[in-house]
């Protein structure tokens, strides 16, 4: 029997009376409906901290769509970050280390060697280790610690209802789908990711759940939040229907190539890092520091933050042309991979996913005015960016389902899926040709652990610890 035969065979093996069948519909709407509310909160918190930390107002409303105004402090917000970097150390350090980095990695983690067991803690701490990161203006996305937030709710409502190891890893699972889909307004995007990345398990009833699980964290945040998309809307023109289709291969092999650096830049900075400043504290507050200085430059220069966060605004002002300057274009997308690895890799708290649409949507965009100016394809801008957004979520996170799907469902730009889905598998593809693991398994396999990207299985020497 193959290793993937007996590590299935484990799996499904696992089975008991309490949690199979129908009542696992019950199940997913449980975290799907308590991870989308914690994703409204969440919401509220980094709007509360935001307008704290830049603007010196105690107001819970915030639009991630728009662009921060100037801070009423001057100069002196290049200390906002260090003050967050100090703040987010401290709880990590002293309560709930999983809560730096990207999330994602700690929950798979927690999948391969703990059964899906995760401490409560984490549903409480990290979203707010994030917010401080996010508010403060660290450069990365609230995804990822939405994930791990409703991935620490699955796992604690499968140890107040005892079950199965598989269960729980689903119930994980959930978790996951429900947390990226309420940050994101995408509930199919949540679904394949959490299908594709965490839960090995196609069974009816498994992927049932888990869909409502992320339809019921979605209608959450819809009430809250209304029917929004993070992105704006743009018609993105087909440029000559199913002939164009091989360029978008071409920019998938760019993108590859750049998702690749990406996760490269991203580990080698938390490696270096740590080596030339052992020191937690000193380490993250003096990269937040860096961070100031690349925030006030692009405002003082450009009159905006643009990579504060998720970069939404940046992002909306690319598919819409307002941004539209190679030379700024290729600079922002340098500094936002600066800055997110300062971010992330030093010890800060926050998604990769919407750094990677941001990068990926800027060298698409580039790569579109190039094509404008040389073969006058007009009007075809904002569909390379989308679709060099879908590669480098693809390339990077190696979420080769979800990443089209979730860029259809950030924009409403539902034709656009063909030819996101050739460069999404072309990126992925060139990617792994030169880099097998992913930017969530990557900071695993330098400790050690030997766990792949779109596993679907369990390997059988990453049994679960009794």
């Amino acid at each position: 029997m193959s290793d993937r035969s007996k590590a299935l065979g484990w799996f499904h093996a696992q089975s008991s009376p309490v949690g199979e069948g129908p009542v696992l519909i019950l199940y997913g709407s449980m975290v799907g409906l308590l991870t989308g509310g914690g994703a409204l909160l969440f919401h509220y918190l980094i709007a509360l901290l935001h307008n704290l930390f830049f603007l010196g107002v105690i107001r819970f409303e915030d639009n991630p769509q728009l662009p921060t105004p100037p801070s009423t402090w001057g100069p002196l917000v290049i200390l906002v970050p260090v003050l967050g970097a100090l703040l987010v150390t401290f709880l990590v350090q002293r309560l709930v280390p999983e809560a730096q980095g990207a999330g994602v990695s700690q929950v798979m983690e927690s999948v391969h060697t703990q059964g899906g067991r995760m401490r409560p803690i984490v549903a409480l701490l990290r979203p707010i280790t994030t917010a401080l990161t996010l508010g403060s203006g660290g450069s990365a996305g609230r995804e990822g610690p939405a994930m791990q937030f409703g991935a620490a709710i699955g796992a604690f409502i499968a140890h107040w209802l005892p079950m199965s190891d598989n269960r729980r890893i689903h119930l994980v699972g959930c978790g996951v789908g429900a947390g990226i889909a309420a940050v994101f307004n995408a509930p199919l995007g949540g679904w394949f990711f959490a299908m594709e990345i965490i839960v090995p398990d196609w069974r009816p009833w498994t992927v049932l759940s888990t869909l409502v699980a992320t339809v019921s964290a979605t209608w959450i945040t819809e009430i809250g939040l209304g029917n929004f998309h993070l992105l704006a809307h743009v018609k993105a023109l087909s440029l000559g229907g199913s002939l164009i289709l091989p360029v978008f291969a071409l920019l998938g092999i760019v993108v590859g190539l750049l998702s690749m650096l990406f996760i490269h830049s991203l580990s080698w900075t938390g490696v270096a890092s740590a080596r030339l400043i052992p020191n937690p504290y000193i380490r993250h507050m003096s990269a937040m520091f860096l961070v100031g200085i690349i925030l006030y430059f692009c405002q003082r220069v450009f009159g905006h933050y643009y990579l504060i966060g998720g970069s939404y605004p940046a992002m909306s002002d690319l598919l819409t042309g307002h941004l539209h300057l190679i030379g700024l274009i290729l600079l922002l997308l340098v500094l936002k991979g600066l800055a997110t690895s300062l971010t992330i890799g030093t010890g800060g708290s926050g998604g990769i996913f919407s750094p990677s649409l941001f990068m990926g949507g800027a060298i698409g965009a580039c790569l579109g005015w190039g094509a404008d100016a040389l073969l006058g394809w007009h009007g075809g801008v904002a569909l390379f960016a989308l679709c060099g957004m879908a590669g480098m979520v693809a390339g990077t996170t190696g979420a080769l389902l979800s990443a089209p799907v979730m860029v259809v469902e950030l924009t409403d730009n539902y034709h656009i899926l063909l030819p996101a889905m050739v460069t999404a598998l072309t990126a992925f593809a060139v990617r792994r040709v030169f880099l097998e693991q992913s930017v969530y398994t990557y900071p695993l396999a330098l400790k050690g652990l030997d766990i792949s990207e779109n596993h679907y299985v369990f390997q059988e020497n990453m049994h679960t610890k009794k």
